[in-house]
């Protein structure tokens, strides 16, 4: 039986790529940023509801809200950017490019947080990157 956390990552995976499909789709004829406002309107909509039904107050440092927050500001610049990309190029492509996103957090972590890089992880990294160059081709 899997985890908890591999199920909901396995979930994350299929949703998030739903969005990079639908997100394709949307920009044929809608422009980058009214798809990026469009979407979280849906988005704002479904995690107010998540927040309003799990009954969980907004509670925290203020360091760590202010991440939230900082966290939020990325992943709409980042929604931007991604959602230009595919009005200019091929979803698959770009897509792969971008799913590339959690090299970024590899490398903060290891120059700035002190964790640890295992050879087979630096392994792993490398081959994500020739995976996507390859799907790029």
């Amino acid at each position: 039986m899997i985890s908890t956390g591999i199920a909901l990552a396995l979930g994350a995976l299929l949703l998030f790529g739903g969005w990079a499909v639908t997100a394709g789709l949307a920009t044929r004829s809608v422009s980058a940023v009214n798809a990026v406002f469009l979407s979280y309107v849906a988005s704002i909509g479904i995690a107010g509801a998540y927040v309003l039904l799990a009954r969980r107050p907004i509670t925290g440092t203020r360091t760590d809200v202010g991440f939230a927050l900082a966290s939020g500001a990325f992943l709409a610049a980042g929604s931007i950017s991604f959602y230009a990309a595919l009005t200019r190029g091929n979803m698959a492509i770009i897509s792969a490019i971008a799913a590339l996103y959690f090299v970024v957090p590899v490398f903060v972590g290891v120059g700035y947080l002190d964790v640890a890089l295992s050879a087979a992880n630096a392994a792993g990294l490398a081959l994500a990157v020739v995976a996507v160059a390859l799907i790029a081709l």
